[in-house]
């Protein structure tokens, strides 16, 4: 099982050093595992931009790590269809009648009913039709469906009307199943493993992820969690950092009360933690034998196949160059039942088979199956998909692999 050289724990360390003495990012933490163990972990910076006095980012830093979450919403529902408490043809209807009668909003704002039924599948591989809304704003400013302060009467239900908006029904851009479209799937399916339990997201995983693999992953911040938790930044149009400050609303979090559990956008956990999860996923695609797998074999090799059709294979595309224009290498992208896909070998990095994403507040991750690599980076920082995150942690896989042994 490779293994990163001295030299290459030594250019990890020159990188992190490098990329905090020239004030390029707010506190930031990388980690890296193989099939076997983890390899590398550090942090840098503080807890609070531009505080000295506030703590040290470390390995053991909470982050909110955002759209990472789609990929434990994912397991989550997974786990219940190895269960034969869904299947991938249920339909959504089956469990939330608000999604009887969806209906498909054109270009001109008209609408037609859906012929199409929503299923689990549809979730799943963003095929749903559910986007982020019509008319999403500024890239700091999360749709209101996050934003909303939720009580405790029935927060699905809350959400939905939220994504309905001004329609009858809940809006698509598409038929179930046509394309590929990013958006709240992932936080309807963590709703509907809510409705099938009976337990919060939260409960659910804690018991069926987070505690069978020892992590503190949680949607729940404690106090103890929310002290060790990274403070959002604001990367100004010049280039510069600057303090939150409050400057828009994000999802409820301690000390509030939080009733609803975003499978999209909710969790928090250490980069460590979340690697801990990747390394699990990986034994069990290689066929080791561990010790309580929280998913089969044939399940988790299902999170490293393209699902999305041509045209859904255009969509992802597109949004990759729109998102990430300076790189060659996010191109012949798919999703599968979880997560994005490379089809391709990127030169000097991972694998055809990768699986990756990345985390609306400045994180990424990736599984290498065919070199047993995983690596999470993270910073905290806004608007979504900074440029800066991104280069570092694509420096960081270059190291990486430039040298395994």
């Amino acid at each position: 099982m490779p293994k990163i050289s001295a030299a290459g724990l030594e250019a990890l360390d020159k990188l992190i050093a490098e990329t905090l003495s020239a004030g390029k990012l707010p506190g930031f933490a990388l980690a890296v595992s193989n099939l076997d163990e983890q390899l590398y972990a550090k942090g840098a910076g503080n807890k609070t931009y531009g505080d000295p006095t506030s703590a040290q980012v470390t390995d053991e830093s909470v982050f909110w790590i955002c759209s990472m979450t789609k990929l434990l919403a994912a397991i989550a529902a997974l786990q219940l269809i190895e269960r034969g408490e869904l299947t991938f043809d249920t339909p959504v209807s089956k469990i939330f009648p608000e999604f009887a009668t969806p209906i498909i909003v054109k270009e001109d704002k008209t609408y037609e009913p859906a012929k199409e039924t929503i299923t689990i599948l549809h979730l799943l591989t963003h095929t749903s039709g559910i986007n982020y809304g019509f008319g999403v704003g500024a890239l700091h400013i999360l749709p209101e469906a996050y934003r909303h302060v939720y009580d405790a009467v029935n927060p699905h239900e809350q959400f939905f009307a939220l994504l309905k908006g001004e329609y009858p029904e809940i809006p698509l851009v598409f038929e179930p199943g046509a394309s590929f479209a990013y958006g709240f799937s992932s936080d309807v399916l963590g709703f509907v493993v809510e409705k099938v339990t009976g337990q919060t997201l939260e409960a659910y995983s804690r018991k069926n992820i987070f505690d069978p693999l020892g992590v503190k992953a949680t949607y729940h911040l404690t106090a103890e969690l929310k002290e060790k938790l990274v403070d959002l930044t604001f990367r100004n149009a010049d280039g510069s950092i600057a303090n939150w400050e409050n400057r828009a609303a994000v999802i409820q979090r301690h000390p509030d009360p939080v009733y609803a559990n975003f499978g999209g956008i909710g969790s928090y956990s250490t980069l460590p933690d979340y690697v801990t999860i990747l390394r699990h996923l990986m034994q069990i695609e290689a066929g080791r034998d561990v010790s309580t797998p929280i998913l089969k074999k044939e399940t988790v090799k299902s999170l490293f196949e393209p699902k999305l059709n041509d045209a859904g294979s255009q969509a992802i595309n597109f949004m990759a160059f729109f998102l990430v224009q300076n790189s060659a290498h996010y191109r012949n992208l798919n999703w599968s039942t979880g997560l994005a896909v490379s089809t391709n070998d990127w030169e000097g990095r991972r694998k055809t088979g990768s699986a990756f994403w990345s985390g609306w507040a400045g994180s990424w991750y990736f599984m290498d199956p065919k070199t047993g690599i995983s690596l999470a980076f993270a910073s905290q920082i806004v608007p979504t998909i900074d440029q800066v995150t991104f280069e570092i942690a694509d420096k960081a896989e270059e190291i990486i692999y430039a040298n395994l042994e």
